[in-house]
């Protein structure tokens, strides 16, 4: 089980932006990425070691940028347990 559960809302933001073409876009990598991920209608949480999650929000800006966005504004929340934390575990005790 990761240590590390992290919500992540990506924000392409430009002129000529399409978010709602670019928005799906951003998920699918997020889905596509091989990490536990769950989707809702504010942000995604993944699930995994830090630096792979951080290196997958990296990715999925640049979908944004690739996209025609002028700037990225990217919140990011992260839960941290020694013992560990899991989406299942998160989405049972809702």
């Amino acid at each position: 089980m990761a240590k590390y559960t992290v919500g992540i809302q990506i924000m392409p933001n430009g002129r000529d932006v399409d978010t709602d073409g670019v928005i799906p876009s951003i998920v699918s990598v997020l889905k596509d990425s091989g990490l536990p991920c769950h989707v809702g209608p504010m942000e995604t949480v993944v699930e995994g070691p830090l630096d792979e999650v951080f290196s997958l929000i990296k990715t999925a800006q640049q979908v944004g940028i690739d996209a025609g966005a002028t700037e990225v504004v990217t919140n990011v929340k992260i839960h941290y347990k020694q013992s560990g934390v899991s989406l299942e575990e998160k989405l049972t005790h809702v």
